[in-house]
Parts: C-alpha cells; sequence; structure tokens
C-alpha cells in the first residue's frame, strides 16, 4: 500500500446543516421525547444506567489482549513483532494505551453505534498510529457514481473532511443498512427521558417540597400575609431532606389532611429497577452486573457471566477481529496473518474448574506444560515443557487386537503368544 493522506477536504452545501431533514435529525436525537427532553449519545452517557454498561462493555473489551497470529506449514504461530501486533496490544498512537483505545473505541460503538478510528499508513505499507475519530460528528455515505464508500468527517478547526473507506477502521453496532450502525439511544430514548424526569423530580422535591404529604387547614380565611407566614413556617420546619416524615405539631385551630403521594416509595423503586433492567436487557448485560442482586445467587450469577462472554462479548470481538483482518493486513498479509482475542481469562472460572479443565487439556496432548503455565501468568520450565503428552488407554478400534499383541496380553482367541488357539482334539 502506498502512504495516504489523512484527509481530503469537501465542499457540504450550508443549508444542509442549517436546515436538517426531519430524518436526521431523529438519528441524532434531536427530536424530544414524550417528556419533553432531547436525547442523544452526548447526555445519554449522563445516564448512571447507560454510563455503567458503556463502561462494562468498554472495561471488558479493553482488558482482553489481541494478539497477531501467522499460520506456517507447522501450524499457526504468535507473531509479537508485527506492526498490527504492536499497535493493538501496545500503543495504537503516542497518545493512547492499547487499553484506552479499545476502551474508547467500544464505548463509542455502545452509545453512538458507530466506532471509528483512522488508519495513519507508514511509507513502507505498514499501519503506524490509529487515531480516534469523534462518532457524532462522523457519517458513512456512498459515492453513487463509483459505489466508493467514504467518512466524512469534523475535525477540529471545524473542518469537512472526506476519508476512503479502507484508511478507517470501524467497528459498528446492530445495522439496518451494513454501512452505519444504529445507535441503541434510539430505542431507549424514552426510558432513559423517563429516568432523568423522575431522578430530576425527586431531587426537586426532596430539596423544595414537604414530604408530609398533606394540606393545612385554617378555621378562618386568611389575608396574604398571614398566608405566607404559615406557608413559610410549616416549610421551615417540613421541608428539605433531614425534615422528612417528621411529626408536625399543629395549633392555633389547624386541620392537616392527608392527600397522600401520587408517586409512592415502593413503586417509584420498582419503576427504577424497571428501568435499569431495560437498558440492561438491551446491551445484553447481567443484571448483577448492574447492582440488580435481587435474584441473584452464587450459582446463577456465575452461569449469567459465562453467558455473558459466550452471547454479549463474543459477537462484539468476532466484529472487531473481521474488521482488523480486513483492514489492517495488506491482501497478502491476509493469507497468512490474523488477529485474535485471548478471551481465557474471561472463560477459566474458578481454581477448581480451572484445574480440572488444564488437566483434561494436557491429558488430551492439546496443551503443554509450558502453554497452561503462561496462561496462569508463570514462566515456562525449558524445553520439556513443550512436549505434548496423550494417553496411552485410547487406541483406534481397528487395531485394537495388533496392540493388545504387541503388549503380549490376550484378545480373542490369542493364547498371548500371538498364535491363534485350536479348538481341535
Amino acid at each position: 500500500m502506498l502512504l495516504r493522506n489523512l484527509f481530503e477536504k469537501r465542499e457540504l452545501n450550508p443549508t444542509d446543516v442549517t436546515n436538517p431533514q426531519q430524518w436526521f435529525v431523529d438519528s441524532i436525537g434531536g427530536t424530544p421525547t414524550s417528556s419533553g427532553i432531547s436525547i442523544n449519545g452526548d447526555n445519554a452517557l449522563m445516564n448512571s444506567n447507560v454510563f455503567t454498561c458503556a463502561s462494562i462493555l468498554g472495561g471488558d473489551i479493553g482488558k482482553l489482549p489481541i494478539q497477531v497470529f501467522k499460520k506456517t506449514r507447522n501450524g499457526v504461530q504468535k507473531d509479537t513483532k508485527h506492526p498490527v501486533a504492536k499497535l493493538l496490544g501496545t500503543r495504537p498512537n503516542p497518545y493512547m494505551s492499547a487499553y484506552t483505545f479499545k476502551e474508547l473505541m467500544e464505548v463509542h460503538a455502545a452509545v453512538w453505534g458507530n466506532g471509528y478510528a483512522y488508519i495513519d499508513w507508514g511509507p513502507d505499507g505498514y499501519p503506524v498510529a490509529l487515531w480516534p475519530l469523534d462518532p457524532s460528528l462522523t457519517d458513512v455515505l456512498v459515492d453513487t457514481n463509483t459505489n466508493q464508500v467514504w467518512y466524512v468527517t469534523t475535525v477540529p478547526g471545524n473542518d469537512v473532511r472526506k476519508i476512503p473507506w479502507y484508511d478507517v477502521l470501524h467497528y459498528k453496532g446492530i445495522s439496518k443498512s451494513g454501512l452505519k450502525g444504529i445507535t441503541p439511544i434510539s430505542v431507549l430514548r424514552e426510558e432513559i427521558a423517563n429516568q432523568q424526569v423522575s431522578k430530576k423530580f425527586i431531587g426537586s422535591f426532596y430539596a423544595n417540597g414537604t414530604t408530609t404529604k398533606g394540606i393545612l387547614k385554617v378555621p378562618q380565611p386568611l389575608k396574604s400575609p398571614a398566608k405566607d407566614k404559615v406557608r413559610e413556617e410549616w416549610q421551615k420546619a417540613n421541608s428539605g431532606l433531614d425534615n422528612s416524615h417528621k411529626i408536625a405539631i399543629l395549633d392555633g385551630g389547624l386541620e392537616y389532611q392527608d392527600l397522600g403521594m401520587p408517586l409512592k416509595d415502593a413503586e417509584f423503586i420498582e419503576t427504577q429497577k424497571f428501568g435499569i433492567l431495560e437498558i440492561a436487557k438491551l446491551y445484553k448485560i447481567p443484571p448483577h452486573k448492574l447492582g440488580q442482586l435481587d435474584r441473584a445467587t452464587f450459582s446463577n450469577i456465575e452461569q449469567q457471566s459465562l453467558d455473558y462472554v459466550k452471547n454479549t462479548l463474543q459477537p462484539i470481538i468476532t466484529n472487531w477481529e473481521q474488521e482488523n483482518n480486513f483492514k489492517l493486513f495488506t491482501d497478502k498479509e491476509q493469507k497468512q496473518f490474523y488477529t485474535k482475542f485471548n478471551v481465557t481469562s474471561e472463560l477459566r472460572g474458578d481454581s477448581k474448574s480451572r484445574a480440572d479443565y488444564y488437566k483434561e487439556m494436557l491429558y488430551a496432548g492439546i496443551y503443554s506444560i509450558n502453554e497452561i503455565r503462561e496462561l496462569e501468568d508463570r514462566d515456562g520450565i525449558g524445553v520439556d515443557g513443550d512436549k505434548h503428552f496423550i494417553n496411552m488407554s485410547f487406541a483406534p478400534v481397528d487395531q485394537l487386537e495388533s496392540i493388545i499383541a504387541a503388549k503380549g496380553g490376550k484378545g480373542g482367541d490369542d493364547n498371548g503368544q500371538g498364535n491363534k488357539v485350536s479348538n481341535s482334539s
């Protein structure tokens, strides 16, 4: 590949921005919800449940190592010297660690539906850096004349740039067109808005509202100054979080009438739990990871955690691997090199289960002693640790008699000396 320039300038019609069509407003969350609040990626991330889900996904993808492998005549070997291995495993750019880059990309994909990174190529045709692009300022377009895909983004300074598809890593979520992911926020807008309204209401209620849930009746009409005085004293004695649920003492013929609360405490708690579960369900995250432990037990948490790896992380990982393999290697390299996440640490479970698993893999000849020690972050024991062992109890059925005969045993009518036993007298 040749060294490519980072961006190409692209002229846009100003009316496209100043007079956006409704579909564009909807796509960025500009349409108000039924509660009157507009929800987009930026303010959705301020919702604690969305933030937690994005943080969980970003952190879990960020901590998993991405390794580069090379296919050889003798099998597959891990390649730690390839430039892609350095970018994805150590430093994608001078400002970010590999963890920070992976976490950021997945947070972008989780909240905005798309994670974009510009691929900076060196003169030798290998990638030298990966630069994240703002997902809220990046779009995917198809040139109808050439059918080529372009990425249009706004960079600092408000300059609009156009980048060819082969220079952008694009980790997308679920999509309607296959070109651009749909932000989960579009599905959650109403739920997130309702949560924000309810939290704002509760905060305002405890800060300013009277929490004795009733009204005061007086025996005779009061003039405005007297009403204000009674209201002021009542508010002072009963409003605020510190005064909630205190007993009110009435005198001067005052009568208290309980109005009840339209938003009861238990109902509010259940509403909040429902909101958490809805967001967790959309992101396919087990409720216990968001602090919902009502129905959690040790056994079902362990099973949910394994399901989370297989059904939530694995599709994301596959998406990343396929994009990396296609965009970061040349056509020739794609026949030999590929990237792969190491998810062993997420699946190995407790120490007993891990020991049983290693034992089975060692006896089957799949793992060597050194490979097992590497999985446990321990040093190898030398060349002897690279040997693979196989259980001699296993043998092909069609060779069973010859193996028994070779061991000097008896098989069928064999007398143990390799001769058939005659039944004639």
